[in-house]
């Protein structure tokens, strides 16, 4: 069964879900997600952090019978919002006390001491806790060779830039011809971007 909201508070979740037996069954509860734009995924979060993952773990809510997945990200550059030191976010998914395990589809994985981008909304609050659900994601990755920075999508594709709002990643088709690839933008570069974003949205109220 397919959920036609992604952004559904917990407690109508939780309902819903006992309603309709999905609750700790397979294959995973699925998810619908909006394509956002760069300027929507800055204008729609609340928290917008450079961080690394320093914890991730489930916590089992008793009251509503449902596990999360915390992560929990440290050594923060804040771009938007105030988290405070550390960003703990919720996602809906994990291990019940019996063993069995709920997950919902398309939700991004993280892992330990990597670096991240991360566009958070509704956290504590929605079920999925990123801008447009893996959309809202970015992995810092460093270049070998010139040891410099550089942000991919939530699958590890570098990010070339931005055109009409849109992100552009590498040309798999030009590569494989052995056409030139233009040098994805540092961290910092994206950065400045998401900070000029910042700038124009709030000079546009």
């Amino acid at each position: 069964m397919r959920i036609p909201c992604l952004y559904w508070g917990w407690r109508a979740l939780a309902c819903q879900l006992l309603l309709s037996g999905l609750v700790f069954t397979r294959p995973a509860l699925a998810t619908t997600a909006i394509e956002r734009s760069f300027p929507e995924l800055v204008q729609r979060a609340d928290e917008i952090v450079i961080g690394t993952v320093n914890d991730i773990h489930e916590q089992w809510d008793p009251e509503r019978q449902i596990p999360f997945t915390l992560v929990t990200l440290s050594d923060l550059t804040i771009l938007k919002g105030n988290p405070g030191s550390e960003l703990t976010l919720y996602f809906l998914g994990g291990h019940a006390p019996d063993g069995k395990i709920l997950s919902v589809a398309e939700t991004p994985h993280f892992t330990i001491g990597e670096k991240t981008v991360v566009f958070s909304a509704g956290n504590q609050r929605d079920v999925i806790t990123l801008v447009g659900l893996w959309q809202g994601l970015l992995r810092v990755q460093i270049d070998t060779t010139s040891g410099t920075e550089f942000v991919t999508d939530h699958a590890g594709v570098p990010l070339r830039g931005i055109e009409n709002g849109k992100w552009l990643t590498e040309d798999k088709a030009a590569r494989a011809e052995g056409a030139a690839q233009p040098e994805p933008p540092s961290l910092s570069t994206w950065r400045q971007m998401i900070q000029q974003e910042l700038g124009e949205a709030y000079g546009s109220r």
